[in-house]
């Protein structure tokens, strides 16, 4: 075992997820998340199903033990083995309680037969005792790294109640319980019996194939997933790709329509320039005319007989009426300037509402 791990912060692993102090009788539920027995009646005593505990951690729903009381929960003999090893660890720096008078001592030693501390008084005592001869008692200060080891492996006794003393050595396979002797003796006669030692050793076997066998399984899960998270990208890419393509098919469009759109302005702007233009050409034409005409007019007026000029005054009602004024032949043209009129292509709009741009196939 690698001591310097376990003892790598060591405080958070002893501490209750709830309280966040110290465990105090450390239970442990089915799913292996561990809870003080007190946090865990609390949490029980506000559920609404009194056979069902959830598991404040992972919310995973736990029985409750068939007498209904919660103290008979597996308790976490690892975790109190661990708690005594934080007190051991801090010995230095804070004092430990005595298990025996509750005196608090820096001068202290553990037992690992009765798993609890004495003080230099509980300590000479506890030795004066026969039936203490065979434990191992060791002071604090002179703990080593295989000591600790020691703690975390020292025996387990029974918790029922008159039986404390005695150490849990067999397995009950009708009841599925560790049992001590005085167990064994009075509530299971008859019972199919091994030692706990030869039991732990065939589950282990088991626990270790079953956790291989998840191992296995979770690392092709895992890689599974792995595949999954390639073949996401992948798709992830196409759905760039295709995008691009709907970007560039509709960046067509709309270049095709504005191209569209220009050739209808141009003949918009060609028609109405080119009808004005003519109009005003033929003004400029027959204003040259009559500028011509008035100059001749002139001419004759000053220069020509007596004959020209009663001529000329003949030729003068008829060229300066009223139907050969350009100016006054404008106004009255009503089509002198263009009436266009734009008709939208609403098929065309009434098709790409209904159909759209274009379709996604797989």
């Amino acid at each position: 075992m690698d001591v310097e791990t376990f003892l790598n912060d060591l405080r958070a692993q002893v501490s209750c997820p709830l309280c966040k102090s110290i465990f105090t009788d450390p239970k442990q539920l089915p799913c292996l998340h561990v809870f003080c027995l007190q946090c865990l009646k609390h949490r029980h005593e506000t559920s609404h199903d009194r056979d069902i505990i959830k598991c404040p951690d992972c919310q995973a729903l736990c029985t409750v033990p068939d007498s209904g009381d919660l103290k008979d929960l597996p308790t976490s003999y690892y975790l109190n083995g661990l708690i005594d090893v934080l007190a051991i660890k801090e010995q230095k720096t804070s004092q430990v309680r005595c298990g025996n008078c509750d005196k608090e001592s820096s001068e202290s030693f553990y037992c690992f037969h009765c798993r609890i501390f004495y003080c230099q008084e509980c300590f000479t005592g506890h030795n004066k005792l026969r039936g203490n001869e065979d434990h191992r008692v060791l002071a604090l200060k002179d703990f080593q790294d295989k000591d600790f080891e020691d703690v975390l492996k020292r025996p387990s006794f029974c918790q029922k109640e008159w039986h404390e003393k005695e150490e849990l050595k067999y397995f009950c396979k009708t009841c599925e319980a560790a049992l001590c002797q005085t167990c064994v003796l009075m509530d299971h006669v008859g019972h199919a019996m091994v030692h706990i030692d030869e039991e732990a050793e065939r589950r282990k076997i088991e626990i270790e194939s079953l956790i291989k066998a998840q191992k296995c399984s979770l690392r092709e899960n895992m890689n599974t997933i792995a595949k999954i998270d390639e073949e996401c990208a992948q798709v992830i890419q196409h759905g760039e790709n295709v995008k691009r393509d709907v970007q560039k098919f509709v960046d067509k469009l709309i270049a095709t329509i504005e191209a569209k759109t220009q050739n209808v302005l141009a003949s918009v702007e060609n028609e109405a320039n080119g009808t004005i233009i003519a109009q005003k050409k033929e003004m400029e034409n027959q204003l040259a005319l009559l500028e011509s005409s008035l100059e001749r007019a002139d001419k004759l007026l000053s220069r020509g007989t007596d004959i020209d000029v009663v001529q000329l005054s003949q030729f003068m009602e008829s060229m300066f009426s009223d139907e050969t004024d350009p100016l006054q032949a404008a106004d009255n043209d009503p089509d002198r300037l263009p009436a266009l009129v734009f008709v939208g292509n609403e098929s065309l709009l009434e098709t790409i509402s209904a159909e759209g741009i274009g379709t996604l196939q797989s």
